[in-house]
């Protein structure tokens, strides 16, 4: 059904604002370095290409500053454990080892040479590797391997070794459902590994094993050092042969740990209310890495700051225990790396697009230590920052007289949102004006929106359009309890917070009550939809792969997530009614506005009939929708013709439930009109 304009007498005066900030623009923004490594005198990271059918590069930086691809044209690091996937390359000795993803092989590339990239494990269609990982002095890579028997819920995991010469592969070990994050001692008489069982995901609990290895290099019997069931370990590496760094929370937040290899307890390094780790969707994350003198670097911080610093867990008491790097950013990957001298990783600011980001360690000798050095940012030309918002983070009271107030924490747990007003160099907002705004939700739901450099937020706010992020309760960053405010109250306790969020926004004059929209991808989708179908604030909402009827969802989804529901809604078929009450496709009829479904036909995680399911419900219903299907697209958009087509429907989308744009200035608003890849409507 397609969307016509509201009849509105006198038409905003917002959403006819011209803006330099084009969908091509957004799609040319190469998004998110991902892992990073130091090899020598190099830097290395893998970066998106969504103009290369939206293939990740492996690329490294020279020491006389030139960028060059590492990986040939036509291989994608990338892999799908997970679905969403794990470390997928890793330097050597010999070069680079990588799992392509045409095929989940992985593969032996040497970079300087002219022979093509040679596959070491065989061709096998129910077979995928991720989480790579090179140990010390010895001629193999280390992988978690992902074998899929009949259909995607019948699954085996191990830690795999795999010889770089030959190919040949032996299970180093195989204990729990899931396993991540394999390490092998200094000494090479032990390894570590993290695992987890259903129906716990990796935040709600997880164990820290340590096995001696045997002459056969298999694990023998292992020992859980750290974690369990309402203790989550997210990342381990050995300080030295008898212990390890470990960050885990069994005080409510992720923090450094120093764990001994065989007896005795885990001993705090870090205390601050704050989190050195994250919620592990892609195994092979890192948020520290250890240095030789037995110090570390880490990430740490707490909701919109971030910082790197240099911990030393044997500072005396006159000395700090953390030492600021000042690094210019407020928010980073989850991939570092360092050396005796250096470290990498990639972060961003509200004014620098993610980026590599190199220094100096301190006292190490080395002229300009601590000075910062970005190697890459985005291929995108760079943007005036006249328009780019200036975004606040913000902590909403919650109303005292909510239904879960009293049972999430009461009106003292604020919600966490970013606000990022309209913005342009040569508009202003009228005098008493109230321009619409779009809630964005992100997904997970155990995730974040970081407040950073975004062009895609500047799209809309460059357009009049001011934006809101919501952390709702269950997002990382501040702490297992806000996290857990979401247990058995999805599609309840985000909603409600949004709803606090605009209530808000119209309440403190920034927002027009009548013109407020809320958008999300997956999870977010959900709650976009739910908010939309289970209160009367929105005037519509935009779900992009989003989930619609849990009950269905919960039975063909992927093995990772198929038992993720269990905590966030109950069990089934115990929980049957809860699921009920909560479906957005069964509340259709009562939605608030229109709807715009946007979903990939090639989507593993959420299947597109999702999306299906809930237009159907709307149509039956007879209410405004549309649906849109990108044939190729997986679970988030990767092409730059598809972050181009979306883009533009979410435009036309706004100006439709918001009212049209007129006057001269509407004329162009600076949109370049989409090659999409052949939508379906």
């Amino acid at each position: 059904m397609n969307l016509a304009p509201p009849n509105r007498s006198t038409p905003p005066a917002f959403l006819a604002w011209d803006s330099d900030i084009s969908a091509a623009a957004v799609a040319r923004q190469d998004g998110t370095p991902g892992w990073v490594s130091l090899v020598g005198d190099d830097v290395w990271w893998d970066e998106p290409r969504p103009h290369e059918a939206g293939r990740r590069c492996v690329v490294r930086a020279k020491p006389d500053g030139r960028v060059e691809d590492v990986l040939p044209p036509g291989f994608d690091a990338r892999n799908s454990l997970h679905e969403y996937g794990g470390r997928s390359w890793r330097p050597t000795d010999a070069g680079l080892v990588f799992t392509h993803w045409n095929d989940q092989r992985i593969y032996l590339h040497h970079p300087d040479a002219q022979d093509p990239p040679r596959p070491l494990t065989p061709a096998r269609r129910n077979v995928t590797y991720g989480d790579l990982y090179v140990p010390p002095s010895r001629d193999e890579v280390w992988a978690v391997r992902e074998t899929r028997r009949d259909g995607v819920r019948d699954v085996e995991r191990a830690l795999v070794a795999v010889s770089l010469d030959t190919g040949a592969e032996r299970t180093v070990a195989a204990t729990h459902h899931f396993m991540t994050c394999p390490r092998l001692s200094p000494d090479g008489r032990h390894l570590s590994w993290i695992g987890w069982n259903h129906p716990d995901m990796p935040w709600d609990g997880t164990e820290l094993c340590v096995a001696p290895l045997r002459q056969d290099g298999t694990a023998g019997t292992h020992r859980v050092r750290a974690g369990g069931p309402r203790e989550s370990v997210v990342q381990a590496e050995w300080r030295d042969p008898h212990s390890l760094w470990a960050v885990t929370d069994p005080d409510g937040w992720w923090t450094l740990h120093v764990v001994p290899a065989r007896t005795g307890p885990a001993r705090p390094v870090t205390r601050a209310e704050e989190e050195f780790g994250g919620a592990l969707w892609k195994p092979g994350a890192t948020w520290f890495a250890p240095l030789p003198d037995g110090r570390a670097v880490a990430v740490h911080g707490t909701g919109a700051g971030r910082r790197v610093s240099l911990v030393d867990p044997d500072a005396g008491p006159a000395q700090p225990v953390l030492t600021d790097l000042r690094l210019p950013c407020t928010d980073f990957v989850h991939s570092i790396d360092a050396d005796a001298h250096r470290l990498v990783t990639a972060g961003a600011s509200t004014l620098l697009p993610y980026s590599v980001i190199t220094a100096d360690l301190p006292g190490t000798g080395a002229p300009g230590a601590r000075d910062a050095r970005v190697l890459s940012t985005s291929r995108t030309a760079p943007v005036d920052p006249a328009w780019l918002p200036s975004p606040t983070a913000r902590a909403f009271p919650r109303p005292a007289a909510t239904p879960i107030a009293d049972d999430l924490g009461g009106p003292d747990a604020p919600v966490h949102a970013h606000t990022y007003p309209p913005t342009h160099p040569r508009r202003v907002t009228p005098h008493a004006g109230r321009p619409p705004w779009v809630l964005f939700v992100h997904g997970g739901p155990t995730g974040d929106h970081p407040m950073v450099y975004d062009l895609e937020i500047a799209y809309f706010t460059s357009r009049g359009i001011g934006v809101a992020t919501v952390d709702y309760g269950g997002s990382v960053g501040y702490g297992r309890a806000y996290r857990e405010r979401l247990n058995g109250a999805w599609g309840v306790v985000d909603v409600d917070d949004c709803v606090t969020v605009a209530h808000a926004l119209v309440r403190e004059g920034l927002a027009d009550p009548g013109r407020i929209a809320i958008r999300g991808g997956s999870a977010g989708g959900w709650t976009a939809l739910a908010a939309l179908t289970h209160t009367d604030v929105f005037a519509g909402a935009v779900s992009f792969y989003g989930i619609t009827d849990p009950v269905t969802w919960a039975a063909t989804t992927h093995d990772f997530e198929s038992r993720y529901l269990d905590g966030l809604i109950g069990p089934l078929p115990a929980s049957a009614a809860l699921y009920e009450q909560r479906s957005p496709v069964l509340a259709a009829p009562r939605a608030s506005g229109p709807a715009l479904l946007l979903h990939g036909l090639d989507d593993a995680i959420v299947d597109p009939a999702q999306s299906s399911a809930m237009a159907r419900a709307l149509q039956e219903a007879g209410l405004p929708h549309e649906h849109v299907e990108f044939p190729g697209e997986r679970h988030g958009w990767r092409r730059a013709e598809t972050i181009r087509a979306a883009l533009d429907a979410e435009i036309r989308f706004y100006e439709r439930i918001f009212g049209p744009p007129r006057g001269p200035a509407a004329e162009t608003t600076g949109t370049t009109p989409p090659a999409a890849p052949a939508p379906r409507s």
